[in-house]
């Protein structure tokens, strides 16, 4: 059955060019799609510091709000709705000073205090990137390696992967939607999938879909995703109904705006990091940057998310620390090891232990404790072909342990964590 996606629209809001039809690939009650490989993994087995003084970043700019778009009909068998284009009137930020911080002590590196196993993914050409859990109890990542989105279950560590139907799709980020099914970007193919828990993808496209990046449910209930070449960021409904993308400030656009994490903050906002700008972005339900943070330096924010302390953490790029900003805009380092794991830190993520745990590009995992002490240990795999493992993507599973890919190694790593501090926040509609 072919699908039709009708979209809502405002002149008013910022965003790019026009929107023109999207087409799906294959209907929500179709058959399951069949598995690339079923199997059960086989485990293998396998320092600190302390906390910066913080310093308050000064907002750019606080744009008065827009009104929230109109929502159109729901996706129909009709032919594809015409576009209205989209105001691209986006003025750039003012300067702001940019805010100091108080340097940190070297970290010290001591015993691993966790431990990591890690579970051999059954593709030899898997590269699993982000990780979510699923409202089946299972893990489920993207995995460009093999053009699909895999699942893990929790007890057996049994993987499946599901093709997408478009090929060379570069499937990348993944997020639980609040329908019970999973949400996943295609950068390549310029479209936003989704997947049922019994394995049925869907997939919508635009012309308003550049290569979608990272994707995350909004305060709305709604699907957020970045837009790596249009430097904007998309939203679209569980039922496919999509909305214009939503500029974000910068030099420039398209990759001199590099909006790429984003997250819903306990304030009721989209938090989006803006990698090429170094930015910190606050953005509201009907798309308004009402602040954006500067980072200074050669900061390159990445991921982030939503801690037990209610302040957004992030990670940096190229910068051996842990980024906190609170809701009011005042930012907090943690250094992390030169040696370890590298200067790359990518996925973040809050722990049951109420920690924030995070990956290092070369071949380690970290967290920072509440108390604020940075720890990190290496993964049991080093090095494949002389390059380095790459922990990526990490998120807390049902068992309460995180979980992690390994995008060179071709694994998905689990560490056990005990306590009872949420994960995450649950919202009247997650709650099914």
């Amino acid at each position: 059955m072919s699908v039709s996606v009708a979209f809502r629209t405002n002149t008013a809001l910022l965003g790019l060019a026009a929107l023109a039809a999207l087409a799906a690939c294959s209907g929500s009650g179709g058959p399951p799609v069949a598995p690339i490989r079923t199997s059960g993994s086989t485990p293998t087995s396998t320092a600190t510091t302390a906390p910066t003084a913080a310093s308050s970043a000064t907002p750019l700019s606080t744009p008065a709000p827009t009104a929230t778009p109109a929502r159109t009909a729901g996706p129909t068998s009709s032919p594809a709705p015409t576009s209205t284009p989209v105001s691209t009137a986006t003025p750039a930020p003012t300067a702001t000073p940019v805010p100091t911080t108080t340097p940190s002590t070297a970290p010290t590196t001591a015993g691993c205090p966790f431990s990591i196993t890690e579970y051999p993914l059954p593709n030899a050409s898997s590269q699993p990137k982000n990780i979510v859990a699923g409202s089946d109890g299972a893990l489920w990542f993207t995995d460009p390696g093999t053009n699909s989105i895999g699942r893990i279950t929790t007890a057996s560590q049994t993987v499946t992967e599901y093709p997408i139907p478009t090929a060379s799709s570069n499937p990348f980020g993944i997020a639980a939607g609040p329908d019970g099914n999973l949400w996943f970007t295609e950068m390549d193919a310029g479209k936003v999938g989704r997947i049922t828990t019994g394995g049925q993808i869907v997939e919508y496209t635009s012309a308003n879909f550049f290569r979608p990046w990272n994707i995350a449910v909004g305060p709305d209930g709604e699907l957020w995703f970045t837009d790596y070449s249009s430097g904007a960021v998309g939203e679209i409904s569980t039922s496919g109904v999509g909305s214009p993308e939503y500029a974000v400030p910068g030099e420039g656009a398209g990759n001199d705006r590099e909006p790429f994490g984003l997250v819903d903050g306990p304030d009721n906002a989209m938090w989006i990091t803006d990698f090429a700008n170094g930015f910190i972005d606050r953005m509201t339900s009907a798309g308004t940057v009402t602040n954006s943070y500067v980072l200074g330096g050669n900061s390159e924010p990445d991921y982030i998310a939503v801690g037990p302390d209610g302040a957004l953490w992030f990670t940096l790029s190229f910068e051996y620390a842990i980024g906190r900003i609170t809701t009011g805009g005042t930012v907090s380092y943690y250094t992390t090891s030169e040696t370890v794991g590298g200067p790359y830190s990518t996925g973040i993520a809050a722990g049951a232990d109420g920690s924030m745990w995070f990956t290092l590009n070369a071949y380690a995992i970290g967290r920072v404790t509440s108390a604020g002490t940075v720890q990190e240990c290496s993964t049991p795999t080093h090095l494949v072909n002389g390059v380095t493992s790459l922990p990526f993507g990490i998120t807390a599973g049902p068992d309460s342990a995180m979980w992690f890919t390994e995008n060179v190694a071709g694994k998905i790593g689990r560490i056990p964590v005990t306590g009872t501090s949420p994960v995450a926040r649950r919202r009247a509609f997650d709650l099914r």
